[in-house]
C-alpha cells in the first residue's frame, strides 16, 4: 500500500501542529529536576562501581612498553639482516617455474637483461635500487620451450 500525495500533506501538517502546540507547553521544574537526578544516579553508578587497581594499569603500562621494546629491537635485526642481505656479492635467488626438469632431458640456458621492474611482475624482489636498472637473468629452457627455472643475479 502506497501513500499519495494528499496522505504526505496530511502528516506533515498535523506534525506542524503538534509542534507548535507543544512549544508553548514547558516541564515543570520538579520534573526537570527529578530527570536531571535520575540521569546523574545512572550514569555516576556505572564509574563509580569500576575498581581502579593501580597494579593492573601499571601491569598494563609495563606490557605496552615491553611490547613496543620488543618489536623496535625486531624491526632493527630484520632491517639489519635485509642489508646484509642487499649488500652480499653473490647474492642469487631461483624461482621454479613449470614442471620440473625430468632426469635427461635437454636443457637450454639462456641469459637475458631484463629491467628490475619485470622482476616484481614475478614476484621477486630486484636486486638493484630502482626499477628502472637492468638485472642479468638466467633462464633454464626445456626441450619443449618452456621456462622451467629462473635464476636472478646482480
Amino acid at each position: 500500500m502506497t501513500a499519495t500525495r494528499h496522505e504526505y500533506d496530511a502528516l506533515a501538517d498535523a506534525l506542524a501542529e503538534l509542534r507548535r502546540a507543544e512549544a508553548s507547553m514547558e516541564t515543570p521544574p520538579h520534573v526537570e529536576a527529578a530527570v536531571l537526578a535520575a540521569w546523574d544516579k545512572a550514569h555516576t553508578t556505572e564509574t563509580a562501581g569500576r575498581p581502579r587497581n593501580l597494579w593492573h594499569q601499571a601491569a598494563a603500562v609495563a606490557a605496552v612498553v615491553t611490547l613496543a621494546i620488543g618489536l623496535a629491537q625486531l624491526g632493527q635485526q630484520l632491517q639489519r639482516a635485509t642489508q646484509r642481505a642487499e649488500r652480499s656479492e653473490g647474492a642469487r635467488t631461483l624461482l621454479l617455474v613449470g614442471e620440473p626438469i625430468q632426469q635427461g632431458e635437454p636443457v637450454r640456458m639462456v641469459r637475458m637483461r631484463v629491467p628490475a621492474s619485470t622482476l616484481t611482475g614475478l614476484g621477486v624482489r630486484p636486486v638493484t635500487g630502482t626499477s628502472g636498472e637492468h638485472v642479468d637473468v638466467d633462464v633454464i629452457v626445456g626441450e619443449d620451450g618452456v621456462a622451467r627455472a629462473i635464476r636472478v643475479g646482480r
